[in-house]
């Protein structure tokens, strides 16, 4: 994790059904992940402040990692 003045970098490994639905159907996480929540997401960080920005590192998702790194940027 990491944590600076313009970037927030966290970890998840909380229970998380849209894995489970991925395992059970043989699906791609990094594919479906960003398919249906990296807009949602990304908008409303938009939403708490328009130079907030969400993206995922989709060589470090569930499961294929330990964890899903996910990462908050403030622009300049």
């Amino acid at each position: 994790m990491e944590n600076s003045e313009n970037k927030i970098i966290f970890h998840s490994k909380n229970h998380c059904p849209s894995l489970e639905a991925c395992i059970i159907l043989d699906l791609d996480t990094r594919e479906v992940c960003k398919a249906i929540y990296e807009r949602p997401t990304e908008d409303l960080i938009r939403r708490l402040n328009p130079k907030l920005r969400f993206t995922r590192n989709y060589d470090c998702i569930r499961p294929y990692s330990d964890y899903c790194e996910k990462i908050i940027i403030l622009e300049k």
